[in-house]
């Protein structure tokens, strides 16, 4: 594995000297990217070049999503359909069985209970896996980190928002729903408007802290990895990737425990 890591690392490398160095050539005596902006374009959602998916409005990351999407339908078709040919799972399809047992026993019940618990496992299990498929899809060299993208985060932050508010309306009604936003019971009447306040605050400031948590622990990783690899471009010396490769194998190294510590995050606090 660690050789298969340093391989990669060194393609990785590679790879970004020649596109630096496209870079730098493009405009003899014009102006030439910085570091900064050489950054920003692997780590910004962009539209694809070609004319077809810019008609759509395919970037980066909704390719990505895509792809996620597709492989974690085929992985999971397959992995089920083993299971209903051979009867006992095996393999890859008991790894996916403990993971989702372990996120309905360890995740769901014990925060909302059995009844409320096994009827999100599968919104849970879908979060978790999705967010992990397009985290470790962007560790490949020339993809893109979909969750890096505050949009995507965003978006599952919402939908997880959208669950909240109707889920609880519908297991409380709204009248003890607004009662419970407005504090326990015993609350001064003079309180009761601040308090409905700071839990309507408290209610909106949990989807932005999923937003930005997830966004921006995908995208430090990537950066750093970027900072890394461009020492040698910045010291113009090849002997750099003596220090600079082995330190960006063991960051991707990092970035591939933070993949799955991210999906668990953001689907525990959901």
């Amino acid at each position: 594995t660690a050789v298969g890591f340093l391989f990669a690392g060194a393609a990785f490398a590679q790879e970004h000297a020649a596109e630096a160095g496209a870079i730098a050539g493009e405009h003899e005596g014009g102006h030439e990217e910085t570091l900064a902006e050489v950054i920003m374009h692997h780590i910004v959602n962009t539209p694809l070049e070609h004319p077809l998916l810019q008609q759509w409005g395919i970037s980066k990351a909704v390719a990505m999503m895509m792809i996620s999407s597709v492989l974690l339908i085929l992985v999971f078709g397959w992995a089920m359909r083993r299971t209903r040919l051979h009867g006992a799972p095996s393999g890859l399809t008991n790894a996916l069985e403990l993971i989702v047992v372990f996120i309905r026993d360890e995740v769901a019940v014990p925060a909302m209970g059995h009844k409320w618990g096994a009827r999100f496992t599968p919104f849970l299990c879908t979060v978790f896996f999705f967010i992990l498929a397009c985290n470790l899809l962007g560790m490949l060299p020339g993809s893109y980190t979909a969750m890096s993208n505050l949009n995507v985060t965003a978006t599952l932050a919402l939908i997880t928002l959208g669950l909240i508010v109707i889920l609880g309306l519908f297991e409380q009604g709204p009248v003890k729903y607004i009662k419970h936003m407005a504090g326990p019971p015993g609350t001064p009447a003079f309180i009761v408007p601040l308090v409905f306040v700071i839990e309507i605050l408290s209610l909106l400031v949990k989807p932005i802290a999923l937003t930005i948590r997830l966004g921006a622990n995908m995208t430090a990783g990537h950066i750093v990895i970027l900072v890394m690899v461009s020492f040698i471009f910045v010291f113009e010396s090849v002997w750099m990737g003596l220090l600079s490769v082995p330190l960006a194998v063991a960051i991707s190294i990092l970035e591939l425990i933070v993949a799955f510590i991210q999906a668990y995050v953001f689907t525990l606090l959901s």
